[in-house]
């Protein structure tokens, strides 16, 4: 898998998400301050409702825009098969006891998370380098065991 293409598309999908945090905090803004939404009485909150939901989305986008900078100036290390896991792994991990065929799971452990990519039809999903299962990855290396859950799982791939 290309890391830096990975990177790219990660770049793409924040942009996205920013784009609908953008229309989602204008449609909010617009609600506040629409005449049809003013307070009828004292209990009518609807316009003060939409306000607020204008605050969090702005917030929203600031924290979205960076993500997406911190995302632009990180540079994607280079692993090679004897690396410990770090920032930048790409990590592809088999169940031990597999039973038929090979199921294979892709881990990206990046400054964000919580986000899945898809690179030449294999589903990648981002860890968080905060996050526990990358915490547990860190300093193992390629043929190193983990569980996780009720299963074991072999990192048998490293980029």
């Amino acid at each position: 898998m290309n890391k830096s293409q990975l990177k790219s598309c990660l770049l793409a999908l924040l942009d996205q998400e920013i784009d609908v945090a953008l229309a989602s905090a204008r449609t909010a803004q617009e609600s506040a301050s629409h005449e049809g939404n003013k307070p009828e009485n004292q209990y009518d909150t609807l316009s003060l409702e939409a306000a607020y939901l204008a605050h969090g989305q702005s917030e929203r986008i600031w924290a979205l825009q960076q993500e997406r900078i911190h995302v632009a100036r990180w540079a994607v290390p280079l692993f090679d098969e004897d690396a410990v896991l770090a920032l930048g792994a790409l990590v592809g991990l088999e169940p031990v006891a597999a039973t038929g065929a090979s199921i294979r799971r892709w881990f990206w452990l990046t400054p964000v998370g919580g986000r899945t990519l898809l690179q030449s039809e294999q589903s990648v999903q981002l860890v968080s380098i905060s996050a526990p299962l990358a915490k547990r990855l860190l300093k193992l290396g390629l043929d190193d065991e983990l569980q996780l859950g009720p299963d074991v799982w072999r990192i048998v791939a490293v980029s």
